[in-house]
Order: structure tokens, then sequence, then C-alpha cells
């Protein structure tokens, strides 16, 4: 989101604002939508933050792994927390590593946690970013990512229950680029009916058996050897790294649901249509069905879409949200793609303004559930929120475009509460202040598209009269 060129210029920082905005600056200023922040790390200090994890000592007796585990092999500098694994000799084992956890310091039940990362490699080599239950009772278990040193391009994604020793495991990989090269994004979306897999903002993996329902704490270590990943050889290279860029972690913020038949598990009842709309199963987020949308192959530039209103009033912000699949034996193709819309209409009916995302063209990943969102401020006049999914086909090639799980409703009658506490203070006015400067998107306030003074206008006149 850039400012735009036509603002009228920029209100000094407020003092608390600057130093915050300098201490978030590897940070993120806007929250992913529809998740709030409740905890994070972003390792920018010279050691360990103790009051957020405690860095392991001993040989832990797990898996016949071979490394002794040593707050010295933790460190942090320039913005990043790194474990180093060393073949150097410690507590009568012949490898010595690091595991840091939040136990008895934080516990999250159910949310997003994520982690950027750049992994370690080569035989022997263990990294995790995993959960446990505070209750100390195993299992259950999440973990959300773990790695073979000897296939550095390939994650684990798992998730264990039942009762000792009868324990049961849900797991998926997947195979993608080097993760010991770069850094990579990790995260798991949980919820109470199912664990969302990401790697790099992409779901790789959904697990729907016996998910857990307590608070976890979140341990990142490597380990050195042991039954799975097997012990070092002469291919293994010393010492190994792997350095994190942040850990992040937030809770659901969902939108008050007022759609009908969200995700057309009763065929499009609930929703208006036109063109080439229809339901289909096997392409579905969840359920028995998703829509389906595609081409009227008139040879002229046409769409087919499926839409639904809600009612709204002006200075209710909204959130709509869904989730798309480009599936490979319909794949989109040529020109044609896809787009979500969050109209703004009049009791008559009349379009006032938009906002919209492309969703699906032809370079989309097929055989995925992508998902978008758009949160936006309703204008004046408005009296009607439009759900709108639309396909388009300029020419006469073929593809579809499949939609599920769709979301909308008023997140927010009191949007200067802008960090989402359930009041309005000035660390709202401050949060503000900083995302505008920064020109990110959700400052864009009135919901126009852009970010310019009209939005710290508006932020201020909400802020002062308390909604």
């Amino acid at each position: 989101m850039k400012l735009n060129s036509t603002a009228r210029g920029f209100r000094t920082l407020p003092l608390g604002a600057a130093a915050l905005l300098a201490s978030l600056a590897n940070g993120q200023i806007c929250p992913p939508d529809g998740w709030i922040p409740v905890w994070s790390d972003e390792f920018s200090g010279t050691s360990l933050d103790g009051s957020k994890w405690r860095a392991e000592n001993a040989a832990l007796v797990k898996n016949n792994e071979q490394q002794y585990y040593h707050p010295s092999h933790v460190t942090v500098a320039d913005g990043f927390m790194t474990i180093k694994s060393s073949n150097t000799p410690m507590g009568g084992r012949p490898y010595t590593s690091g595991l840091i956890e939040t136990k008895g310091r934080f516990n999250q039940q159910f949310g997003r946690i994520e982690m950027r990362a750049r992994l370690p490699r080569t035989k022997g080599m263990w990294p995790a970013f995993w959960m446990l239950p505070a209750s100390n009772q195993w299992p259950p278990e999440i973990d959300i990512m773990e790695l073979l040193g000897h296939q550095p391009n390939k994650v684990y994604m798992t998730h264990h229950w039942g009762t000792w020793p009868n324990v049961q495991s849900e797991g998926d990989s997947y195979t993608g680029p080097d993760f010991s090269a770069d850094f990579h994004t990790f995260r798991a979306d949980w919820y109470p009916d199912r664990i969302e897999y990401y790697i790099d903002d992409v779901m790789r993996a959904k697990h729907e058996q016996a998910i857990p329902a307590e608070p976890f704490f979140i341990i990142i270590n490597t380990a050195v050897g042991g039954d799975w990943p097997g012990n070092p050889d002469v291919t293994t290279v010393f010492p190994q790294f792997f350095v994190v860029d942040y850990v992040r972690v937030y809770s659901y913020d969902p939108a008050r649901q007022q759609l009908s038949n969200p995700g057309f598990e009763s065929g499009l009842t609930g929703w208006s249509k036109w063109g080439n709309s229809f339901t289909q199963a096997g392409q579905q987020y969840s359920g028995s069905s998703a829509g389906k949308m595609y081409g009227q192959f008139n040879g002229a530039y046409n769409t087919s879409g499926i839409y639904q209103d809600i009612p709204v009033q002006p200075g209710q912000k909204v959130r709509a949200a869904s989730k798309w699949y480009n599936w490979a034996n319909d794949y989109m193709r040529g020109a044609n793609f896809a787009e979500m819309r969050l109209e703004w209409r009049t009791a008559a009916n009349a379009l006032i303004s938009y906002e919209s995302v492309r969703t699906l063209d032809a370079t989309s990943p097929s055989n995925v559930h992508l998902p978008f969102e758009i949160r936006a401020v309703a204008p004046a006049g408005a009296a009607k929120a439009r759900m709108l999914h639309m396909f388009f086909q300029p020419g006469m090639d073929a593809g579809a475009a499949f939609v599920d799980t769709c979301e909308m409703g008023v997140i927010d009658s009191c949007p200067a509460d802008f960090d989402r506490t359930g009041f309005v203070d000035l660390d709202d006015y401050d949060r503000f202040v900083q995302a505008f400067e920064a020109g990110e998107s959700c400052a864009d306030f009135d919901g126009t598209g852009f970010v310019d003074t009209e939005d710290f206008d508006a932020f201020v006149q909400a802020f002062e009269l308390g909604c």
C-alpha cells in the first residue's frame, strides 16, 4: 500500500509512536486480516529474552538422539536467534545443540503460530518448530515444521493424539525449495475443528482428526541424530545453524458471519448468480461442495458470478473472506482470471464503490486452497455490503474457478479501537499513526484503496468520539 501522492501532508508522530515504530522495525505494523497479535519475539536484543523463553540445559532422553542441549548454543544478535549444532562433546554426548521453549512463560490455545527461519542441513540434523501441552501430558503434540538434514527440501507437518502407548498420528509432507538456502515462513492455523499448515503463506496440509483443545507452549530446537534422521556420518558438515527471524502468535478475530449458506452445502441457495455459475463436489475446502464459475465461450469479453448482500451502516468495518481453488483438471488458462469484490450499495441498490482482489489466473498454483480477504469501512450512504465472486473470460480460454468457505460480516462497529482490545485509548492512536506513516493497508481507514490524510482525519474523528 503506497501513500497517496496527493496527501496534504503528515502529522507529527506522537512520542510513544516513534519509539514503538522503531521497536517494530523487523516486525509488521498491521496484523494479518482476521487475526489479533497476542505474543511475539522479533529477537531484537543481544541475548535470549528470559521472560519469553527457557533455554534447555540437559541431555534429554528422547528418540535415541545424540545431542546435549546447552544454552551456550543459543545466541541472539542482529535481529536473529540462532541455534548452533556442533560436534563438540558435552555431558556424555558427542554433539551439542540448542533448544528453547516458552514453557511456564507463554501458552496458546488455538490461533496462528508462525516462524520465519532458515534451517540447518546435512545428515543427522533434525530441526523442529513444535508445540506441547502446558499440562505436561503427552500426547497430544503439534509439529508445525520438522526437517531431516539429508532432505533439506522436504518439510513434515504432524500432530499426535491418544493415550500412551496407543499414540495415533496424522502427518503430511511438502517437497519444495532447499529450506537451508534462504528464509521461509512456517505456520499452523489452529482452530477447534482443524489445523492448517502453511509454508510461505500457502496451505500445504490440513488435519481434521482429534484436534487438541488445550493450551500449548512453543518449542524450537535442533536435535542431532536419533531414530528418525539417523546419526551424523562422513557427509555431515559441522557446525550447522538454525536461524530464526521471528516467532509470532495471533488469536483469530472472525467476522460475525452474516452470510447464508456460506459453504455452498445447499447449492446456490441464498446466493444470486449470473452466467455459468454452479456448485460442484470434489473441489471444496470443507463440507460437500464448492461454488464453481467459468466462461460463456461466446468469443466476447464476458463474466460469470455469484453474490450475496448483508446490511451495514456507514462507519462499520466489514470483513469478507473466501478460499479459492485452481483445479488441475480444469485449470485457469490464457487471460482468464477470477476476482473477489466487496461492494458498497445504497438502500436503493445503487453502487457507491468497491474493493477488489484478484484471486486466480493462469499463474495460480493448482490443487491448493488459497485464502483471500478484504477489510473496509462502509462509506457514507452505505446500506448494503455485497460479497461478489466473479470469473472473467476475455476470449475463449478454458478453465474454471472454485470458491468455498465464504465469510462476511461486521467485525468492528468501533473502528477507532485500532488494536481491537475492546476499548479506545492512546495505544490505538499510536498504532494507527505507525500504520499511517508506513502506508500500511490497515491505515486505509475510509476504505478508498489508498492511504492519505483523509484516512487520518477519519480516524481522529472516530477516536475523539470514542468509537
